[in-house]
């Protein structure tokens, strides 16, 4: 595998690793709040059953604070996934495209077992998040080694 970096990079590429790094930064925050809803939040009685959308909005409105950051940084991925999509599509190469484009699907994926969880708590749903958040990791920190921006080489 080869980095498509360069040394002057453009905006479109330093754009692009700014995205992934956030994306990267996020998604170890938000498995750290699930691993503390997990352990250390009672989801209210009245949750259980809920259907998807229902479980998000009670999650959010009605739940525990670390459920509340939980879901809402959740949603705030969807968009960050979303713009790292664009940011790869402009600039042109397919491996980011691919790379970006599967991390937004493993957020999407993460984010409907949260929803999923919130109305069942199933062990499966948890273990999809988990799951789903260590593909979305792996896939941006690829996008940051192909297209990292590498230092200006020595003059020889």
């Amino acid at each position: 595998m080869t980095s498509l970096a360069t040394p002057n990079p453009t905006p479109l590429t330093k754009g692009l690793c700014a995205n992934a790094l956030a994306a990267v930064v996020m998604l170890l925050i938000q498995y750290c709040l699930g691993i503390s809803v997990n352990l250390y939040s009672t989801l209210p009685a009245t949750d259980h059953g809920k259907s998807l959308f229902a479980g998000f909005t009670t999650g959010v409105g009605n739940g525990p604070l670390l459920l509340s950051l939980h879901a809402l940084l959740g949603t705030l991925l969807l968009i960050t996934a979303v713009a790292a999509v664009v940011r790869s599509s402009r600039l042109g190469t397919t491996p980011p495209i691919s790379l970006t484009s599967v991390a937004l699907l493993a957020i999407i994926v993460a984010w409907l077992a949260g929803s999923e969880f919130v109305g069942h708590m199933k062990n499966g749903t948890s273990l999809t998040m988990a799951l789903a958040t260590a593909g979305a990791i792996l896939c941006y920190t690829l996008v940051i080694f192909l297209v990292g921006i590498s230092p200006p080489s020595p003059p020889s």
